[in-house]
């Protein structure tokens, strides 16, 4: 086996929450028969198998328990010992009963999402929600889950990662990692799309906040997405979206990402390696084109432009240099 091929599976998107930063503002949401999703799994299946890979596969939403079919999917995934499987939940829906559930099945990690303190969560995803997020948060940690917090920064919130910090440790999660909001043309892009000034100051907070928390904490901050190795001087992360990351959607359409959303087309139509090998997009991403505004950056060669999503959403066009970016 030569590494692990990671699928970000959005089953449907059904959600018990209605966030004022979520993808699927107007969207009515689909939700495909179990038959389907098991013939979308056995794609994958033969698409690791093919490039001699392990799998790995987030679950998403939506929200992933609102989903029917998502624990008969999970027993045919507990069966196969090529993939493992993550869950990223908004975590409003989990509790003791639902925790030991899960763990029945091995998850490798389960991540909940958290977009501040008390006032701006709830602001954000919904009045309530930051009390249930943390009774959830609870329960994975009682049942022995590996429980990770993802924070989405944006224009009203990026402040806020050292409240988010503050109650994660509380709470004894054993990771927190947090990239940055990407404008797909919801009715909120213009309000909370970062500038470069204040990308530049949450990464600066991102890396404080892990500073201060040292290497002997039980919870680990996260910095290995787009350009906060320029704070960390760590290992340049580099976007593997159409390489080694695809994601489906809840009707089967394939994109490189789900926030790079190019549908490059249907599994439940064509061959997912057919479509990996052959799609035009999917090629042209896996070359690791250098933007010519970066080839005399020394990590150009890995970083390759930093977060490709947020300069498509903004420019059109993903070869070029990260909008935040101030190198």
């Amino acid at each position: 086996m030569v590494g692990t091929f990671i699928l970000q599976w959005h089953l449907s998107e059904n959600c018990n929450l209605k966030c004022l930063h979520c993808y699927q503002e107007d969207h009515r949401p689909v939700c495909i028969s179990y038959n389907k999703l098991e013939h979308i799994y056995n794609e994958f299946i033969n698409l690791i198998d093919k490039l001699n890979m392990k799998g790995h596969i987030n679950i998403t939403g939506g929200e992933p328990l609102c989903n029917p079919h998502l624990f008969k999917l999970l027993d045919l995934i507990k069966k196969d010992d090529k993939v493992t499987f993550s869950i990223l939940s908004n975590g409003t829906l989990i509790n003791d009963e639902v925790a030991l559930k899960l763990k029945e099945y091995n998850p490798y990690y389960v991540q909940v999402s958290l977009e501040g303190g008390k006032k701006v969560n709830d602001f954000i995803r919904g009045k309530g929600t930051y009390k249930q997020i943390g009774k959830g948060i609870k329960s994975l940690k009682k049942a022995g889950i590996f429980t990770s917090i993802s924070f989405t920064s944006n224009h009203l919130n990026y402040k806020e990662f050292p409240k988010v910090v503050r109650y994660g440790k509380r709470l004894k999660v054993d990771n927190i990692w947090s990239d940055r909001y990407i404008p797909l043309g919801g009715s909120m892009d213009k309000d909370l799309t970062l500038s470069k000034e204040e990308t530049r100051d949450y990464l600066d907070i991102m890396h404080k906040e892990k500073v201060k928390l040292g290497k002997k904490s039980k919870t680990h901050i996260s910095m290995n997405r787009a350009l906060q190795f320029t704070r960390t001087n760590d290992y340049a992360y580099g976007c593997t979206c159409g390489d080694t990351l695809l994601t489906v959607m809840e009707n089967g359409d394939l994109v490189p990402c789900r926030r790079m959303p190019i549908v490059v087309g249907n599994v439940l139509a064509e061959s997912m390696y057919d479509l990996y090998m052959n799609n035009e997009i999917l090629k042209d991403l896996r070359k690791k084109t250098i933007p010519k505004e970066c080839m005399n950056c020394d990590n150009a060669d890995r970083c390759r432009g930093g977060l490709k999503c947020l300069t498509y959403a903004i420019t059109g066009n993903y070869n070029l240099k990260d909008v935040g970016c101030d190198l």
